[in-house]
Order: C-alpha cells, then structure tokens, then sequence
C-alpha cells in the first residue's frame, strides 16, 4: 500500500503548498474500524479527530513527518444517503465511538491497528487553484465529480464517494508541489485494463503502453498503471 524512501536531506514543505493532504487507509468493516481505535490509542497514539461522514466512518492522525492519515471504513452502499442530484450525500459530523466499540467481541490485548484486508481507499491532496485542478482530474482523466464544496471536490470512478479529494483549505494561491520535501513523492492510479490505459494515455499524449508518469496542474507527481489489469 505504502512504500516509505528515506531522505535525510528532504525539506519540510511550506503549509501553503500544494501537495499531500491525507492519505486514506481502507479497512473492510466497522470492526476493524474500532480494533484500528483501540489498538492505536493503546499504543499511545493521539488521534487528530474522529469524523462520521455519512457514507463513511473516520479516524485522524498525523505520522512524525506530519503527513495526514485517515483510517476509515465505508458504510454499505445501500445504506448511503443521495442529493438532489444524485450524488452521494457527505458532511462531516461528531462519530459514535461508543457505537463502535460495541463492534469488538474478542480480548483487546493484541488487536491490530490494519487488517491484512485493507488497502489504500483515497487520496486527499492540497491544490492551489480548485477549479483548474477539477479541470484536469474530471475533464483530463475522467474520474467523476461526486461532489464539489466551496473549496473542496471529490473524485471517483464507478459511483464511489471518492477516489480523489482535492482541497484549497491551506493552499490557495499558494506554491506548488516540490519535490525533495518530506512528504508525498507520487501516489499510483491502477487502470482497470490494457484498453483503458490505452485510451487515457493517447488522450494525455502519453507513449508508453503500461505504465506512466504525469503531473497534475500543481506538478503533483502521479504513477497511472495498468499493471493490475
């Protein structure tokens, strides 16, 4: 899901900047959501917030770098409310830790923090301009826009919340992305086949056949794969 670099000589990016906001870790249920509470929490970890977001249930926290993670599980899609316009209804409300925990049924001595059944859910990335940025992850690549906030949007393929969120909370009109700065170096998209990885790759001008770097507007680094296909 992760692979971590060493830098020694990486910079600590400016807040303005445009690059990683959070990175989402998947888990598959609301069990393992609160096994990840307990067994975090009991290793001494201070959680940043906890959120219900209605189509999904949240944890926060930050790693010694201050790279932004959030454990989640969704709800049932059956189960997600819609808006006037067909679009999965999200917010941010308080989460019900005490529901949760009612979830765990075994010893809570040896729990882990993430299941061998998760696996990376979204990306969130800080962008300095929403609309160019939504430009290029709906029109250029083709994710769907499931939802768009003053300053906020979300992205995704086949009807999910979101694959992408992008934010201008702390990076309006700031500086781009940077590379040689702790952080994020690039986050890979699996395309779901040979033929589509064709498709996106002529539309981008793209020559390789498999897999291949691009930059989004903010000169985000990202890997497009169809390694999986």
């Amino acid at each position: 899901m992760i692979i971590l670099k060493n830098d020694p000589s990486a910079k600590t990016p400016q807040a303005s900047s445009a690059g990683l906001y959070h990175y989402a870790i998947l888990v598959p249920s609301r069990v393992d959501l609160a096994e990840a509470y307990l067994a975090l929490g009991n290793s001494g970890i201070t959680f940043d917030g906890y959120a219900d977001h209605v189509v999904s249930e949240a944890l926060y926290l930050t790693d010694p770098e201050g790279n932004g993670i959030e454990i989640y599980t969704d709800r049932p899609r059956n189960e997600w409310k819609f808006d006037d316009d067909g679009t999965p209804h999200m917010g941010t409300y308080p989460l019900d830790i005490d529901s949760l925990l009612r979830e765990v049924k075994k010893p809570t001595d040896n729990l882990k923090a993430v299941s061998e059944k998760s696996r990376i859910g979204h990306v969130h990335l800080k962008v300095t301009d929403l609309k160019r940025s939504i430009f290029f992850y709906h029109n250029q690549l083709g994710l769907a826009l499931m939802n768009y906030w003053a300053s906020a949007a979300f992205l995704s393929a086949g009807g999910y919340h979101h694959h992408i969120g992008i934010n201008t909370w702390e990076s309006l009109i700031g500086s781009p992305f940077s590379n040689g700065c702790v952080g994020l170096e690039y986050f890979t998209i699996h395309l779901s086949n040979k033929n589509a990885a064709a498709q996106l790759h002529s539309s981008l001008n793209v020559t390789s056949e498999k897999s291949a770097f691009i930059y989004d507007p903010d000169g985000i680094k990202i890997l497009l794969s169809a390694s999986q296909a």
